[in-house]
């Protein structure tokens, strides 16, 4: 399940984003969902600059590794 959130701060907007992972320890597929998020993300950066989109392709496999580090068991 994922959700986003706006609300003001400081003048400004805050974005947050939640997304609950399946599995015993909550962690099933943050391999391939962290680098969706990333990939996202800079998608909307790219949009809000006027800029070249990204391509998925930079982010999966490669930042696999990384979010799964990430993960605290």
């Amino acid at each position: 399940m994922a959700g986003a959130a706006l609300s003001e701060v400081d003048g400004g907007t805050e974005l947050s984003l939640v997304h609950h992972l399946d599995g015993t320890d909550g962690t099933d597929g943050v391999g391939e969902i962290g680098p969706g998020w990333e990939y996202y993300l800079d998608l909307l950066v790219a949009a809000r600059e006027d800029a070249p989109a990204v391509s998925f392709d930079d982010y999966y496999p490669a930042m696999k590794p990384y979010s799964e580090a990430l993960v605290t068991r």
